[in-house]
């Protein structure tokens, strides 16, 4: 008799003490989610899941456990948005489930946008065309053959794209090329940018002058900002690696005599000393700024890693990216390359994505099969 009530004793205290089931497990009231739905969420996302503007994302057959981690963080205030936090503020865990559920369990949407054409073409191609005002002096694909004109390929896109900026707004004081540079839009100078980025520049052959082992130990502060034998990581900072190296005499040269304006650039260097620094990294070996993904499908086979492949194939807590509203996708994939959605991961994968790249893979994604 004692050891049946321990037994019992201790099955009540285990029922007392069971966790109680994670909301997003619970069984799923569909009835109760298209109520809210029609309340609370249709003016924006309609009844189908479809968004109704540029800025509002479909939910039609997203991942539930996606939809309910979200509106958690809407209701945490982990997501700032006053509407929808005020939407989610008093919601219920079974409410968040069934909203959830039932624009879950929705059709996919029939896409909206046709069908891309040319997917098998690089991305980069309408910047090889733009960059052909530049080849004549800088070089095929932007490798410098000629003394004292800098490589513009392997080059960070962001530091590209400002110069280029400045030269044609004549900031850099060189007329020619602002004249040359004119009739370009900043679209155009993206492309270009992103062209010259995705290029690797060959190791180039020791010059006649100077001493590349004597100018490693000397390179050491410059490394501090252009990086490990001159491969940049710095969005905002040239490479030096594999570059021309008359340039890079001249351009040393011109910060220590303070004709180019950079604090504390090479105050004391000797004339020999700028040589054998400029040698030493003229040997190094370069490497293109960005993954060389030539293609519409080979640059979403990196989100796909996430966010999956297909309608079948949906990673649970992250949304579908397939049938997407586009131009949700362009304002959301800016946003986090900007900064300021707050994705460090996001971030990083897409912080060397131009405009271009981004509309072409916010369209291809548009267009498949949800």
């Amino acid at each position: 008799m004692k050891i049946y009530l321990y037994v019992l004793l201790t099955l009540t205290l285990l029922a007392a003490c069971a966790k109680e089931p994670d909301p997003a497990k619970r069984a799923v009231d569909i009835a109760a989610g298209k109520q809210i739905a029609e309340t609370s969420c249709s003016g924006c996302h309609g009844m189908d899941g479809r968004g109704e503007t540029a800025e509002i994302p479909n939910l039609a057959a997203q991942p539930d456990e996606y939809l309910v981690e979200a509106l958690h963080a809407y209701r945490d205030g982990k997501r700032i948005h006053a509407a929808l936090q005020n939407l989610t503020l008093n919601m219920s865990e079974a409410d968040i489930a069934n909203i959830a559920g039932y624009y879950a369990g929705m059709p996919p949407l029939e896409s909206l946008v046709d069908t891309p054409t040319g997917q098998d073409e690089a991305v980069y191609q309408e910047g090889a065309v733009v960059a052909e005002v530049c080849t004549t002096c800088h070089g095929e694909n932007g490798v410098s053959t000629t003394a004292g004109i800098p490589n513009l390929a392997g080059q960070q896109p962001i530091y590209l794209i400002v110069s280029t900026q400045e030269y044609k707004n004549g900031n850099r004081g060189h007329a020619e090329k602002a004249a040359m540079l004119s009739g370009l839009e900043r679209v155009d100078i993206e492309k270009m940018a992103m062209y010259f980025a995705a290029q690797t520049p060959p190791v180039r052959e020791a010059p006649p002058f100077g001493d590349p082992a004597a100018g490693e130990p000397l390179s050491a502060s410059c490394g501090g900002c252009h990086g490990a034998r001159g491969v940049s990581h710095d969005p905002m900072v040239p490479s030096l690696a594999s570059q021309e190296p008359g340039y890079l005499v001249t351009a040393i040269k011109a910060y220590r005599d303070q004709q180019r304006a950079h604090e504390d650039m090479v105050t004391d260097k000797s004339d020999q000393e700028i040589n054998d620094i400029a040698v030493f990294y003229a040997v190094q070996q370069a490497e293109a700024a960005i993954d060389q993904q030539s293609t519409v499908q080979e640059l979403a086979a990196t989100c796909d890693r996430c966010h999956g492949t297909s309608v079948g194939n949906k990673t649970l807590m992250f949304p579908s990216l397939h049938g997407q509203n586009r131009d949700y996708l362009i304002n959301a994939m800016k946003e986090y390359r900007d900064g300021a959605r707050g994705s460090s991961m996001m971030h990083k994968m897409s912080s060397n994505y131009s405009d271009e790249m981004i509309t072409a893979i916010a369209g291809y994604y548009a267009a498949q099969p949800n």
